[in-house]
């Protein structure tokens, strides 16, 4: 199975979390799944090393092009088993990696994760898991149609087993 993890590139964002993903890091290598990541820092960063460090499978990442990414200050984080240059903006990356993907877990992002979970459930019927964590959690509340179809949850275990079900 592969599974696209999301959230917060910013670093100082992914501190206040980061227990939460290193923990979803772990429980991923355990299950034998393989890691699909935009490749950048702050949450992502946090999973993927410690998807490594509990021997993770393999770990697939997905950049935009590389001028995009210069534009926001975003740098590539660990190093990937498979590197995938999209060439192309983030929205239309993000659409890649979750058509690419099995299923979506994400903690503490934007608009830009929030438009992936939208992407996911509605354009590619994914199985989303959203760590009940920070602002995301609230928007997705205050959507009724995409509450209906997001597992959110504070429980990492609980959410694993939600996209690993079948």
């Amino acid at each position: 199975m592969k599974v696209l993890i999301i959230g917060s590139w910013e670093r100082h964002k992914a501190v206040s979390c980061q227990k939460e993903a290193e923990e979803i890091g772990r429980l991923l290598a355990k299950n034998g799944t393989t890691l699909i990541s935009g490749g950048g820092e702050g949450v992502s960063e946090i999973i993927v090393k410690s998807y490594k460090a509990n021997k993770g499978r393999k770990y697939v990442c997905y950049i935009p092009s590389k001028k995009q990414m210069e534009a926001v200050g975003e740098k590539i984080g660990p190093k990937p088993d498979e590197l995938i240059e999209t060439n192309v903006d983030y929205p239309e990356r993000n659409i890649i990696m979750v058509r690419e993907c099995d299923a979506v877990i994400a903690l503490h992002g934007g608009l830009g994760t929030l438009t992936e979970i939208i992407h996911a459930t509605k354009d590619y019927n994914r199985k989303v898991s959203v760590i009940d964590f920070g602002e995301l959690s609230s928007w997705i509340k205050s959507i009724p149609e995409l509450h209906k179809k997001v597992f959110l949850t504070s429980d990492i275990n609980k959410a694993i087993e939600n996209i690993l079900s079948k």
